[in-house]
């Protein structure tokens, strides 16, 4: 019985290093953390910049976790000053939370963007940001940026939030940073504040994220515009032949409404001449001559009398 209890705890204790050497041999040299508040959506925007540590092997796997009622909006990392598309795994979802597998080929900034719902009551905004430690960091930077005219503010840990103006306009700001945050070593940030405006406080300005390769003609999506010219010039032959038809369905009287459009006329004009010597053609109105006894227009015989 010892012996069999002796092998399963070595089971365990070789497993168990197994997957925290997967988790252990990433190490991030840094996470730069953006948030933006009511910036370009009336939500957070979550900016989550990371860089693997040169002690790190590539090409590796890095899994971020995230809320899981936000919404993803780029996986990119940068390159000569521009943002490309990366690879990634995901989301998928794990309980409140959901993950995407980030795969890093450079040492260059990768970064994960997403909107997330503030919480709010009244004209208060709250909103919580959580690093769970999956990875051990050297430099862990915080960054909020929250409209101008925000009022009573608290953050925990507390920051020092001051006005300032930056290419995108005026803004509160403020900063922490941490260093050498161990694996397993978590961090929690807490944000509220009141505003009484429901403005955002600037247009989008968050850096384009580009293809990854240059598009071609063998491109997964694209399509071909060789052809655009005679597509276009089809479309709008269409369109003027179904002008032309809608203006003449329209603007064309019917032979009913015609005739009785005379006939209306006709007997306005016999009711308004006096002397009643005058006769009209009961069928088109064309006013007669004396002596004539039929239209000279239409040829129905007049009624005389």
């Amino acid at each position: 019985m010892q012996k069999w209890i002796g092998f399963i705890v070595a089971l365990v204790l070789f497993a168990a290093p197994s997957y925290a050497g997967a988790q252990g041999g990433v190490k991030l040299d840094s996470i730069n953390l953006e948030l933006w508040s009511e910036f370009d959506q009336p939500s957070m925007l979550v900016i989550y910049e990371f860089v693997v540590s040169n002690d790190t092997p590539l090409p590796v796997e890095v899994t971020l976790r995230f809320p899981k009622d936000s919404n993803l909006i780029a996986v990119a990392y940068e390159s000569n000053g521009s943002l490309l598309n990366a690879q990634f795994a995901g989301p998928a979802g794990q309980g409140k939370w959901q993950t995407v597998a980030v795969s890093v080929t450079s040492y260059d900034p990768y970064r994960i963007e997403y909107y997330q719902s503030l919480m709010r009551e009244g004209n208060e905004r709250s909103f919580n940001f959580h690093w769970f430690g999956d990875y051990s960091v050297t430099n862990f930077n915080l960054s909020v940026i929250l409209p101008p005219d925000s009022t009573n503010l608290y953050t925990s840990p507390a920051l020092s939030i001051n006005l300032e103006n930056t290419s995108d306009g005026k803004f509160l700001i403020g900063t922490d940073s941490q260093s050498n945050l161990k694996m397993g070593h978590s961090y929690q940030f807490d944000l509220a504040y009141e505003r009484n405006s429901e403005s955002l406080s600037g247009a989008s300005q968050v850096s384009p994220v580009l293809p990854s390769q240059p598009i071609g003609a063998d491109t997964p999506g694209r399509v071909s515009v060789d052809n655009l010219p005679w597509y276009i010039g089809g479309i709008g032959l269409a369109v003027i032949a179904l002008a032309l038809f809608v203006n003449w369905r329209f603007s064309a009287p019917s032979k009913q409404a015609t005739e009785s459009t005379i006939r209306k006329a006709a007997r306005r004009l016999r009711a308004s001449d006096p002397s009643n010597t005058v006769i009209y053609c009961q069928e088109c109105g064309t006013r007669s001559i004396t002596g004539d006894r039929f239209c000279r227009t239409c040829g129905m015989r007049l009624k005389l009398t």
